[in-house]
């Protein structure tokens, strides 16, 4: 729902608005009366299980509601034991969420990449996956409505050691998950690797377990690259002719209705992606295909698998040889270098929904969004630098200021527990923006919260978690913004 006002929203909680003529309308399937309230109670906390069995691995699940206060869950298998495919955790095994009302639930399709969420680096001639060496894993954050999860790990590549944390973030009134990883090669001399990352990676059936084809594949990097034929052959053809800002991938099917994909939280000129030498046909379309051949694809997806099934519902993401471990590699495109080396970081949103809504290119618009908006504050701090990747000792400026892109949140320090702040949007509006107050040392959630002088309602208008270990606050809007708000936190 896209509200006009806190004023409005509390009037549409009670039943008492009309949209104005001039609104947004609705996604398709979406209720705006259940955006933010399946009771008078305001929606659920965000729910911890540790130690949950699904059909034999032993995960954590965390269940949290999305942006229209439904519900939507994960199984996090650790990786600290075999699982039963004979490997080590630390992916993704199981994902659901509501479509139409029911339950549609994604699981690992295949033993060999049984969930999605692991690590590939290719490296000389081979490639190593973190989900063959055993790490850890911890909670870092259980808040009401925020949770993190962490997974570690020291990967063995070719005999060069490699230290790896990963971070999956879950939101309260936010659909989609974000997942975040820094290598860490500073154990070894520069350029004693030179590795890529296809990571995150895994197989995931996304169509609710339907196992349907792969009815097309699009990617972003600088261009946009989109097949044309369906389902996807490798003699399909393709469009490479639309700009692009930020980096994307996506696979989707017709019947059922679905998509996932990932989606970086910066611009191609922030955090650089992709892989290969298929630049050299930006701007062109090819209507009668083939498809690139398999090793020159921007991002891994199907296309190892393409020319036997056209069933594979691989999904990766793509750096060039040196991202991890040297101290200049080319970017994609090769008319700029860039540093691999003591660390790499990234972080993506992983979507999953209908093909029909836009789900992923919707993500690709609110990281757009984010490059134009501006964050001042009268009582508090904007930051305007952070850690540069999760785990780092080192830090990066934010752009935009105040913009964490670990994991797109918006960071104040706050001042006496109290923050005041005029968040201004561009053309888009941003849907449920983040906040985190640091130097938060209360140990209970803010006695107000006020948008433009109007007093809003916990688990309804805001949803709010206190880091203790952190001394953070955590503080989603429950409401799309466009043009200036001014948000008070006391």
């Amino acid at each position: 729902m896209h509200a006009r006002s806190a004023v409005m929203l509390a009037a549409c909680l009670l039943g008492a608005c009309k949209k104005p003529a001039d609104a947004k309308q609705d996604p398709p399937g979406r209720e705006a009366s259940s955006r933010l309230v399946e009771s008078t109670g305001g929606c659920p906390s965000l729910v911890v299980e540790r130690d949950v069995e699904q059909d034999g691995y032993l995960s954590t699940r965390y269940a949290w509601r999305d942006g229209d206060c439904r519900p939507r869950s994960v199984y996090m298998v650790r990786n600290d034991v075999k699982d039963p495919s004979g490997q080590f955790g630390g992916y993704l095994r199981r994902y659901t969420y509501e479509v139409d009302g029911s339950t549609r639930t994604c699981d690992g399709s295949l033993e060999r990449h049984p969930g999605f969420g692991f690590i590939i680096n290719h490296y000389g001639a081979t490639s190593n996956s973190s989900k063959e060496v055993a790490g850890t894993f911890r909670t870092t954050l259980a808040g009401r409505h925020h949770a993190i999860h962490e997974y570690r790990w020291t990967l063995n590549l070719g005999g060069k050691l490699v230290d790896a944390t990963v971070h999956w973030l879950f939101v309260t009134g936010k659909d989609h998950p974000l997942w975040a990883i820094t290598f860490d090669t500073s154990k070894l001399l520069p350029d004693e690797l030179t590795a890529d990352s296809r990571a995150p990676y895994g197989d995931l059936l996304f169509d609710g377990n339907a196992n349907a084809e792969i009815s097309g594949v699009m990617w972003g990097d600088r261009y946009r690259f989109e097949s044309l034929s369906t389902p996807l052959t490798t003699s399909s053809g393709w469009d490479y002719s639309v700009p692009n800002l930020v980096p994307f991938v996506l696979t989707w099917t017709s019947n059922p209705d679905a998509e996932m994909g990932s989606v970086q939280t910066q611009t191609w000129q922030q955090h650089d992606a992709g892989q290969g030498w298929f630049y050299s046909q930006w701007g062109q379309r090819s209507n009668n295909g083939p498809m690139p051949a398999d090793w020159n694809w921007t991002y891994q997806l199907n296309q190892y698998e393409l020319p036997y099934t056209t069933r594979s519902h691989r999904l990766a993401w793509g750096t060039n040889y040196g991202a991890v471990g040297n101290v200049t590699y080319n970017a994609y495109g090769e008319d700029r270098q860039l540093n691999g080396y003591p660390y790499q970081s990234y972080s993506v949103f992983i979507v999953l929904g209908r093909h029909s809504e836009r789900s992923v290119l919707s993500q690709v618009e609110q990281v757009e969004a984010f490059q134009d908006v501006q964050l001042t504050a009268s009582v508090g701090q904007v930051l305007t630098q952070g850690p540069a990747g999760v785990g780092r000792p080192d830090a990066i400026t934010y752009q935009p200021t105040g913009y964490n892109p670990i994991y797109a949140t918006w960071e104040v320090q706050a001042s006496g527990n109290r923050a005041q702040l005029t968040f201004t949007t561009g053309p888009r509006e941003v849907d449920s923006p983040v906040f985190v107050l640091r130097g938060y040392t209360a140990t209970v959630p803010p006695t107000r919260v006020l948008l433009d002088g109007v007093e809003l309602r916990p688990n309804m208008e805001y949803f709010a978690s206190v880091d203790d270990a952190g001394d953070s606050l955590w503080l989603t809007l429950a409401r799309s913004v466009g043009g200036t708000v001014n948000l008070t936190i006391e």
